[in-house]
């Protein structure tokens, strides 16, 4: 077993020089993914919040205009999704 991951390993470290041209596009569409991934997280964490105020009774005009500051975000992410 040892060896059969010493092999893979030594795959991993000798890229092919062809291989870079698929590897190059294929990091940078994961580090966008991440980034869409990591932004929805943080707005589903704001809209949960929002979601308590409305339950305990605020007004919904006032988590109408807190959601509105977070839009920025929401643009952010539609332009990470369609560069993906």
């Amino acid at each position: 077993m040892k060896r059969a991951m010493t092999d893979a390993a030594t795959r991993r470290r000798a890229i092919d020089p062809l291989d870079t041209d698929l590897l190059e596009p294929l990091e940078e569409r994961d580090k966008r993914l991440y980034a869409i991934v990591s932004k929805a997280i943080r707005y589903r964490g704001i809209l949960s919040e929002e979601v308590k105020r409305l339950r305990i009774g605020d007004d919904p005009e006032v988590v109408r205009a807190l959601l509105a500051r977070w839009d920025v975000l929401i643009r952010e992410i539609q332009r990470l999704a369609v560069e993906l």
